[in-house]
């Protein structure tokens, strides 16, 4: 687990933020849970952390957001959930569990843009049942 410490402290710091055992902490769960919302690391991080507040944790996400260290992942009628940044990726929502799942990006999309469109950046959500739900 100190190696992973030494990795999110250096992302941190990479990413030109100060390496708080609070952030590195949150990377951790993030780590740890694939994608979580902001009241499960809430959750998560109060049992290390017992006087942090939603307030810090919220203010925090927004933070390594900006930063690009995590992002976040929009779930229709459900609390956003958030990730580490990783290679691209698209992803699959259950739409019974909610549960976020990473899949393998498509290497082209067949969209054609109106004229004189130039597409900078492509998002693909795949919504539907888990076989864990089926």
């Amino acid at each position: 687990m100190e190696n992973r410490y030494l990795e999110y402290s250096e992302l941190l710091k990479k990413n030109a933020l100060k390496s708080t055992p609070q952030r590195v902490a949150m990377l951790g769960i993030l780590e740890k849970m694939g994608h979580a919302d902001v009241d499960h690391i809430y959750n998560e991080i109060k049992k290390e952390f017992v006087s942090i507040s939603l307030a810090t944790v919220y203010k925090n996400i927004n933070t390594m957001l900006e930063a690009g260290i995590i992002q976040e992942i929009k779930v229709p009628q459900k609390k956003s959930k958030f990730e580490i940044t990783k290679h691209k990726h698209s992803h699959f929502i259950c739409e019974k569990c909610g549960e976020v799942f990473d899949i393998k990006r498509p290497r082209q999309l067949d969209i054609e843009l109106p004229e004189g469109f130039r597409a900078k950046e492509a998002s693909v959500m795949i919504h539907g049942v888990c076989k864990r739900c089926a």
